[in-house]
């Protein structure tokens, strides 16, 4: 077994399996589309409106003075699960595929990974958290509009990548056409790690800093993928490799693994949330302290 002190232990056998391993891929979204199809999309105008925003607002600046605000973490104190139930009835509108409550997805991804990981226990309970900081659309987290919560993340502080989904509205943000975030390394050094850099501000990130600080034993490997879940030009166009270090490739495994089950286990069938309630809260109270700050 390979463990971290005061962390989960991840078996040997819980290699991160190839897309061609167990999980059935679905041939067509909840609407009978392709999946991450964002033109021709029933939901377009709702998706792009809300890309167009996010593209042009979260600025370098935005960013690094959001996530010192939220970063305080003294917007409430409550459980895990106590959060879960503010998302019941929250939907993204920078999803293409799903228009159902995040609780749903949630679950849907968690009992996915669950059933071709069933002795992976922290991999389930890191699927049903990983969207957990969308949140921040509350009004006891402040309720931020959608685009500083939703959406594919990205690098800000050096340039953006081209496969960036609706890249068009990024030559509207002001750091486009900045020097000193336009360029390839922008702010940051060749293989500084991906710690080091900051994404645009959102639920992914505000989740991550929220684990940081909660004492959780989950895995390093479960942050790294709450971190970096939406950042599909690094997981899915493999972008931004030279500011990665060992670590980071490594953990990329795993979330690459994950993405799988976040996109692909989207559906109008929803889980039955009073009964699969009793494994997940006996996970929670095994990985974290019964209240942590918000």
């Amino acid at each position: 077994m390979i463990a971290v002190e005061n962390q989960a232990v991840v078996s040997e056998k819980a290699i991160p399996k190839d897309e061609s391993d167990e999980f059935v891929v679905p041939e067509s979204n909840a609407f009978g589309q392709s999946f991450r199809a964002y033109e021709g999309s029933v939901r377009q105008s709702i998706v792009e409106n809300c890309y167009r925003l996010h593209h042009i607002n979260q600025t370098y600046d935005f960013v690094k003075r959001t996530r010192e605000e939220y970063a305080k973490l003294n917007k409430a104190e409550m459980s895990i699960w106590e959060a879960i139930e503010l998302l019941d009835n929250f939907v993204d509108e920078t999803d293409p595929d799903l228009d159902e409550p995040q609780i749903q997805h949630m679950l849907q991804s968690a009992e996915a990974i669950r059933k071709d990981y069933p002795s992976e226990d922290w991999l389930h309970l890191t699927a049903l958290i990983h969207d957990l900081g969308k949140v921040l659309y509350h009004s006891k987290l402040g309720s931020l509009p959608q685009w500083a919560v939703n959406g594919d993340t990205l690098i800000v502080g050096c340039a953006y990548d081209e496969s960036i989904v609706y890249y068009k509205y990024l030559k509207e943000n002001p750091d486009y056409n900045n020097p000193a975030y336009n360029t390839k390394l922008g702010v940051y050094s060749e293989g500084c790690g991906l710690e080091n850099v900051l994404l645009s501000w959102g639920h992914d990130d505000y989740m991550y800093l929220v684990l940081k600080a909660s004492g959780t034993t989950l895995p390093p490997a479960a942050s790294f993928i709450i971190r970096y879940h939406s950042l599909y030009p690094l997981h899915h166009n493999g972008a931004y490799q030279y500011l990665m270090n060992d670590e980071d490739r490594e953990n990329l495994k795993w979330l690459q693994t994950f993405s799988k089950y976040d996109l692909y286990s989207k559906s109008k069938v929803h889980v039955d949330v009073e009964k699969v309630k009793p494994y997940y809260e006996s996970l929670i109270k095994k990985y974290f302290p019964e209240k942590i700050r918000w």
